[in-house]
């Protein structure tokens, strides 16, 4: 069933404390859903669109669950390793992981159409072709481009979240920023850690993670 889904202005108190302007675009979605099949399994897909730009849709995978806690996954789009797969970091693994895990055990997958964090695709690969011609990691490639290295927002999340009604999260990630953007739910958010372990590939990206961006990543992982 197609829907219009509007939020209060009490719904989004969270954005205002961030200093963030509430806009129309973050009250407002049109919602559209089907049966899906795939590899997986069966499941329900879901868009939340809040604008006519292909970045301003939400996509989620939900599969029925009888947990009072709902398994969440918050995926944002890396075309590189996830079309593409690419071997320099984790995100095609992270996503077939959690899609594995929400299928056996119900849950969401919500999928972020922001490639590079949030930077989009040309701030990417200009910050990996500077990773070629000088070395430098994502972060300080995207400090050097005058970019946030994490630009990503979760305001339109949350309220696709709302959506679903859930009285508590278990939010797969090992983002602390992601762990306090969705506790703007409102509801208990639990950390549940999703770890790859890293190849010859990835173990500097994931490192850079690590270190550089606070990620919750368990050192042992790159005493190698």
């Amino acid at each position: 069933m197609d829907r219009l889904a509007t939020f209060g202005v009490g719904d989004f108190v969270h954005i205002e404390r961030s200093g963030r302007k509430v806009t129309d675009q973050d009250r407002v979605f049109e919602h559209a859903e089907c049966d899906f099949e795939s590899h997986y399994g069966k499941a329900k897909l879901h868009v939340f669109s809040f604008g006519p730009h292909e970045e301003d849709n939400i996509l989620c995978i939900s599969v029925g669950s009888q947990q009072d806690t709902l398994l969440v996954r918050v995926q944002s789009a890396c075309y590189t390793a996830e079309i593409f797969r690419a071997t320099d970091c984790d995100c095609h693994e992270q996503l077939h992981s959690s899609l594995k895990m929400v299928y056996k055990e119900g849950g969401l997958l919500v999928y972020m159409i922001c490639d590079g964090r949030g930077a989009g695709l040309l701030t990417k690969i200009r910050g990996l072709a500077l990773g070629d011609s000088e070395g430098l990691d994502t972060f300080d490639a995207y400090h050097r481009l005058q970019v946030d290295p994490d630009p990503r927002d979760y305001t339109r999340v949350v309220s696709v979240l709302k959506w679903f009604e859930p009285k508590r999260l278990a939010l797969l990630t090992n983002n602390p920023r992601k762990l306090a953007g969705i506790a703007e739910l409102g509801v208990p958010v639990e950390h549940r850690s999703l770890q790859i372990e890293p190849t010859d590939g990835s173990r500097s990206y994931l490192n850079t993670k690590r270190l550089k961006f606070g990620h919750l990543l368990d050192s042992e992982m790159f005493d190698m």
